[in-house]
């Protein structure tokens, strides 16, 4: 087992990565909005969002992990559309 020390050393550089690229993600989801309040779409598309998840689940090769990654991916997805929704009544 690795120092306990150590390892959270590592774990908090990996959340910095993590950081840097949800910040670039959320930075598309801003264009992505500004695209669905151009195109008159709505928020949710349940068909991009499972296809999303079911493809993003089968890159994980530790089956332990599916669950887990699961929960995060739902995560950034309900960001994603919260801050989808915020854009699109602001520019209402």
């Amino acid at each position: 087992m690795k120092d306990l020390s150590k390892a959270r050393d590592e774990i908090d550089n990996i959340d910095t990565q993590i950081i840097k690229l949800f910040e670039q993600r959320m930075d598309i989801v801003k264009d992505v909005a500004n695209y669905k309040i151009e195109n008159n779409l709505p928020v949710l598309d349940s068909s991009r969002e499972n296809m999303m998840l079911e493809k993003n689940l089968k890159k994980i090769t530790n089956e332990e992990y599916k669950k887990y990654y699961f929960s995060v991916l739902k995560g950034f997805l309900e960001a994603s559309k919260e801050m989808q929704k915020e854009i699109i009544a602001h520019k209402k």
